[in-house]
């Protein structure tokens, strides 16, 4: 149980630790090429944030309160990985992006922060996944966030 409990210790720092990571990778791009196709699939770096900040916002965060405030709820499934971009603005600051992720993940700490055991294992069904618990939804959410970070570092040549 230890060893449990030192992993979800660990997994919160981490997920912690990531709107900072982005803010600062970000910050080390020049703003000019924040809009050139960087990615391997020609997303650019304001584009992957977009991404990022509205699978946070928009389908982890409200899964895992789903998750943590009802009986075994059932969890919308969504197109495709990439279906919020019909709704990418370009245009929009990347201040805000970076700022709107990390509220969100603010809010899925104090979510999970005190949670114990019995709140970790609750869990919901998506279709797709299966039933799912809200630990593997924190899983998710910080590996999809770490995958993109490391993206753009790589894109960069960071």
């Amino acid at each position: 149980m230890e060893q449990l409990l030192d992993y979800r210790a660990r997994l919160l720092k981490r997920f912690e630790s990531l709107p900072a990571d982005f803010a600062q990778v970000i910050a080390a791009i020049p703003e000019a090429e924040w809009h050139r196709g960087r990615a391997p699939d020609g997303r650019t770096v304001h584009a992957l944030m977009a991404h990022v900040r509205d699978l946070e916002t928009l389908a982890f965060l409200p899964r895992l309160r789903r998750i943590l405030t009802e009986e075994d709820p059932a969890l919308e499934a969504f197109p495709s990985h990439r279906w919020s971009e019909s709704g990418y603005d370009a245009g929009e600051p990347m201040d805000n992006l970076l700022a709107d992720y990390a509220r969100a993940c603010e809010e899925t700490l104090q979510l999970i922060r005190n949670l114990d055991s019995a709140g970790w294992s609750r869990a919901g069904f998506h279709a797709p996944n299966g039933q799912r618990t809200a630990q593997w939804w924190v899983e998710r959410a910080l590996t999809h966030g770490i995958g993109h970070l490391e993206e753009i570092r790589a894109a960069e040549g960071r």
